[in-house]
């Protein structure tokens, strides 16, 4: 009976420094090339709405919202990429599909200016060069008033596919006036 007992208790004990030892590494997530987390501008942040434009492979009758958070645009999360590792993935879609499907909510995000103008480009991570969405801050007339809009654009030199404004104090709005600034957006 006592030899069953000494058996069992260096078993247990074995266990247990095994899984202090080995149990409490912190699992490691692929990075796939991940470098960082791109953090979009301040005034660029927040909901953004806009006419649906064919170029974006949307209904030019329906209006659409963008979100803009710290790392996130409509919850593809912004990350800086390795070009060394994702230019392989490109380059070999059918080798690295796995790569592709771990990856749908990640944006390969840059940020760069053309003509003294800053956008923020978003592709697919797994996408080559002058694939994805490109956004800017930029100031529109909507109905006589000049506001601050975003550009949305297209391609590698952005053709700009849409603009989205902000419905102003959209918390002090009923119901009925964000339906009117929002048939506004679409009529314009």
């Amino acid at each position: 009976m006592m030899n069953k007992k000494f058996l069992s208790l260096p078993g247990i004990l074995v266990a247990a420094f095994s899984l202090a030892a080995f149990g409490s590494q912190p699992v490691k997530a692929a990075s796939y090339g991940r470098i960082g987390e791109v953090t979009p501008p301040l005034r660029m942040r927040g909901k953004w709405y806009y006419k649906g434009s064919k170029a974006l492979g949307q209904d030019p009758n329906k209006l659409y919202k963008i979100k803009i958070g710290k790392h996130h645009i409509n919850g593809i999360k912004l990350y800086q990429a390795d070009p060394r590792k994702t230019e392989k993935y490109a380059l070999h879609f059918k080798k690295y599909r796995f790569i592709v499907n771990q990856t749908m909510n990640w944006g390969k995000t840059s940020i760069y200016n053309i003509d003294n103008v800053q956008w923020l480009n978003v592709t697919g991570w797994t996408a080559g060069g002058g694939n994805g969405t490109s956004y800017s801050l930029t100031t529109k007339k909507l109905h006589h008033k000049l506001l601050p809009a975003l550009a949305i654009g297209v391609g590698y030199k952005p053709f700009i596919a849409a603009y989205a404004y902000r419905i102003p104090g959209h918390h002090q709005l009923t119901h009925e006036q964000k339906q009117a600034i929002k048939r506004e957006i679409l009529n314009n």
